[in-house]
């Protein structure tokens, strides 16, 4: 009990001294003279597939899904203010087969944004930035998450504070502490998350990036995560490697894997891309095999992109996942992923 609250009071002591920044921040860099709020921006983005299971010796299953859909607005408060608040609907549980029929909406983001130069700060229900450059660089968030979202490494956004420094064009660090829960499940208690991550830009066409977290309770949970980009004029591959110890606040209960995935662009309308993940559990002491194996495996995704207009892409392309575990099966299908963008 007494490493509890040791912990949960230096998390909060770190909450309470980058809220500190985050206001000097403010103070230090606010105008004398101020603006009149800018026009707002509504946005909305939409997920939606039609799928057809390859497995011959599964019955054939199709089906056409609305995926997720996403309604945001965003409004420049004045040259260093924004707020923004983003609506996610979509499924309460993504691994529940049941789950997938019913729609939930879920404040994303909800948050006030303050930058000034080479500094930038959040506040409230913000976007994580653990998978945010891996995403990115990935850019089919439409049709696969990236490899620790996917895989549940962490949430993709949560009730927070964060700050981005970047003192040239070739550095970046962050620091983001927050309640660790996700946007979907907002609870209060003790326990935080602490994330601080570098990113490199050695080169034009060259990103690297590690970040790294803890969870904090009784047992720690930590992620290591590393990742490397590069561009080559219609070509670009990424790598990225993470590790997860203690999951779910279990000690030596560790996940790790990579992902490596690449683009080709053809024109500018078309693309193709492949992509190959790997997730593993570790075999503990007492054991002769992972303690995760039902859940390990490995997944294939490979397509074409085709963007008719600006707004719209179309995907048809090709999914797998391969168990692991000696008596695993396969899930293969074939996809036809749409994404609308406004």
């Amino acid at each position: 009990l007494g490493r509890k609250n040791s912990n949960s009071i230096v998390m909060r002591k770190l909450f309470i001294l980058l809220l500190l920044m985050a206001v000097f921040t403010i103070a230090y860099g606010q105008d004398s003279i101020p603006e009149e709020p800018g026009p707002g921006v509504v946005s909305a983005r939409i997920y939606t597939h039609f799928n057809y299971n390859l497995d011959p010796d599964d019955n054939p299953a199709t089906a056409f899904e609305v995926k997720r859909a996403y309604f945001g607005y965003k409004r420049e408060l004045d040259k260093h203010f924004s707020a923004e608040v983003k609506l996610d609907i979509g499924s309460i549980d993504d691994e529940s087969d049941f789950a997938l029929i019913r729609r939930y909406a879920y404040f994303k983001n909800a948050y006030l944004s303050y930058s000034t130069g080479n500094i930038k700060t959040w506040f409230g229900l913000m976007d994580m930035l653990q998978f945010k450059v891996q995403e990115k660089f990935w850019g089919y968030r439409y049709i696969y998450r990236s490899y620790m979202d996917e895989y549940r490494f962490g949430s993709s956004a949560d009730l927070g504070a964060g700050i981005q420094y970047s003192p040239s064009e070739k550095i970046t660090a962050d620091l983001v502490v927050s309640n660790g829960e996700g946007y979907k499940s907002l609870q209060f208690d003790n326990v935080y998350r602490l994330g601080a991550g570098l990113t490199l830009y050695p080169t034009e066409n060259l990103v690297i990036r590690g970040y790294y977290t803890i969870h904090t309770s009784e047992v720690h949970q930590m992620i290591f995560s590393g990742f490397l980009g590069y561009r080559y004029k219609t070509f670009r591959i990424g790598a990225e490697y993470n590790h997860q110890l203690n999951y779910n606040f279990n000690e030596n209960y560790d996940r790790y894997g990579y992902s490596i995935y690449s683009t080709y662009t053809l024109s500018e309308k078309w693309e193709i891309f492949a992509r190959y993940d790997q997730l593993y559990s570790n075999i503990l002491p007492e054991d002769d095999q992972p303690w995760n194996l039902g859940n390990d495996g490995s997944a294939i995704i490979s397509g074409i992109q085709f963007a008719p207009i600006k707004y719209v892409n179309l995907s048809l392309n090709y999914q797998d996942w391969v168990e692991y575990a000696e008596n695993g099966s396969t899930e293969p299908y074939l996809y036809l992923n749409i994404e609308v963008v406004f």
